[in-house]
């Protein structure tokens, strides 16, 4: 593959957003039912138009896809579902040519048991390849260490037959766990990120990266996360000075404060943020951002922190207390169908928003908040869910291009990722599509675009942020960076806004100069 690079580069953070594409549910150009990377190429003016400066690209690799590609048969390789290597190279260039930077997963955290390395361990666990992963002559009990989907596993052991011993996953049982203390594994590690990079690759998101260094319960297992994202980052900008490293990492900000300083990873993607948000939103109240932004603001730089409102999994909940919970479960479960793992949601974003005003302040919110916002495929759109889907597909609906029989995703007759729900319904494609809302001054495709456009001519990316609390207003939200000042109401009653008297309307919906209408947002200029 060739190596290009973008036609203007920039630092991050980005001035833009981050845009995450799912590629086996975003576009598919040979009509058999799957989205693949020439589907991708051939939509990057989408993104483009976004302004998107990052793609953060969901796992190509070849993998059975039991859970959505991160069950990995080998780093190195591209799916044939997806393309060739010339399919990766065209995209890559086609995203430099658009000064859009390009961001793949490394899963560091465990491979699928079909992978080379596992094939070879369980032969002869006791080999090199074998020390690769975490073995136990019986099962070991450890406070702490269960499994991260409780219900799917009953256990973070199974047994393998061949190697006549126990291996450690704390994912499904057929993603054996790496044991990345080994120095083997980390030279692995070094070898297929920089094989990425000098196919054109820009930086990685790594996925898990807290529980990967963890340590499991045997001995050796453990790394020090500063020195371990140390040690990378050395390793790396060895390979390329400029290269992005994103950790998703959901822990509270004090622990995850340790992977942003001095520049071991360059962004955390932040679940406490993401978790006081909708607390937030089901209390109608602003008090739970005010605290969160105080305790990121302690702890980590705006610059390193990406927000984000949906992911494609569950909207996990886990860093809320019991009973605020609770609260987000009572007001955006809708139904028991909706719950998984005891900690989360399946439920997309604009369906659990309940009321298309309270969708659209909310993607105006996740412009406005100190940090980096990133937007998963199709929430541009408001695209739905369908709880008929088991487990977290419920939330993973294909792209919806066109009111077309495959809503412009395909021309395949069958494509068995297009959700029930999607056919029909008020999110189908018929009703929710890009080709709409691209010409709807009133769409939320537009109101997307023109919230990227007004953040970066506002700077959000590089000034500090200012919040303010509005005792006679406790559910507004009002933040400002230098003559800018962004009002959000996160309640379904009017509030008055005293201190926005005299400024000027840059983009707002239910603001009429000193009132913010339910769920309203404004974004003004000062003096």
């Amino acid at each position: 593959m060739s190596r290009s690079t973008p036609t203007h580069r920039h630092a991050w953070p980005p001035a833009g957003l981050v845009y995450g594409v799912d590629p086996s549910r975003f576009q598919d150009s040979n009509g058999d039912g799957i989205g693949d990377l020439p589907g991708v190429t051939g939509r990057l003016d989408h993104i483009a138009a976004l302004g998107a400066d990052w793609l953060w690209l969901l796992p190509v690799y070849p993998s059975l896809r039991r859970d959505n590609g991160y069950d990995v048969d080998d780093h190195e390789a591209i799916d044939l579902r997806f393309g060739t290597p010339a399919d990766f190279t065209a995209l890559v260039d086609g995203c430099h040519a658009r000064g859009i930077h390009l961001m793949i997963d490394l899963v560091i955290h465990h491979t699928s048991e079909r992978h080379r390395w596992f094939q070879a361990a369980r032969r002869d666990h006791r080999s090199r390849l074998g020390s690769y992963y975490i073995w136990s002559e019986e099962p070991i009990e450890a406070p702490g260490d269960g499994p991260v989907f409780p219900g799917e596993e009953d256990s973070v052991w199974s047994y393998d037959d061949e190697a006549g011993a126990w291996y450690h996953h704390q994912f499904y049982g057929f993603q054996p766990d790496l044991n990345v203390a080994n120095d083997d594994v980390f030279e692995e590690i070094v070898r297929i990120a920089a094989l990425w990079l000098e196919r054109g690759v820009d930086g990685f998101r790594i996925d898990a990266a807290i529980p990967a260094v963890r340590p499991k319960p045997t001995a050796g297992t453990g790394a020090d996360p500063a020195d371990f994202y140390e040690r990378l980052r050395r390793r790396l900008s060895a390979v390329r000075e400029d290269v992005v490293l994103v950790a998703e990492a959901d822990v509270p900000p004090p622990e995850f404060a340790a992977l942003a300083d001095h520049g071991r990873v360059d962004a955390v993607v932040d679940f406490s943020l993401n978790n006081s948000i909708f607390l937030a939103l089901a209390r109608g109240e602003a008090g739970p951002l005010h605290t969160a932004l105080e305790r990121l603001d302690r702890s980590v730089a705006a610059s390193a922190r990406l927000n984000f409102v949906r992911n494609v999994d569950e909207l996990d909940l886990e860093q809320l207390e019991d009973d605020e919970r609770a609260e987000v479960f009572a007001a955006f479960g809708g139904s028991p169908d909706a719950f998984l793992y005891g900690r989360g949601l399946r439920r997309g974003w604009a369906p659990m928003m309940g009321d298309e005003r309270r969708f659209r302040m909310s993607l105006s919110l996740l412009f406005a908040l100190p940090g980096v916002p990133l937007l998963m495929y199709g929430q541009e759109l408001g695209i739905g869910d369908d709880l008929s889907v088991e487990g977290r597909d419920a939330c993973r609906p294909v792209m919806q291009w066109a009111a077309a029989p495959g809503g412009g995703f395909t021309k395949a007759s069958d494509a068995p990722l297009i959700l029930p729900a999607q056919r029909g319904g008020p999110f189908g494609f018929h009703r929710v599509n890009a080709r709409a809302q691209a010409t709807d001054e009133g769409s939320h495709l537009t109101l997307a675009r023109r919230l990227a456009k007004l953040r970066g001519r506002v700077d959000l990316a590089a000034r500090p942020v200012r919040r303010h609390e509005l005792p006679g207003s406790p559910s507004v939200l009002a933040l400002s960076v230098d003559g800018c000042l962004t009002l959000h109401n996160l309640g379904s009653q009017t509030a008055e806004v005293f201190e926005a008297y005299g400024s000027k309307p840059m983009l707002t919906e239910r603001w009429n100069g000193h009132l913010l209408g339910p769920y309203g947002f404004a974004w003004l200029r000062r003096g």
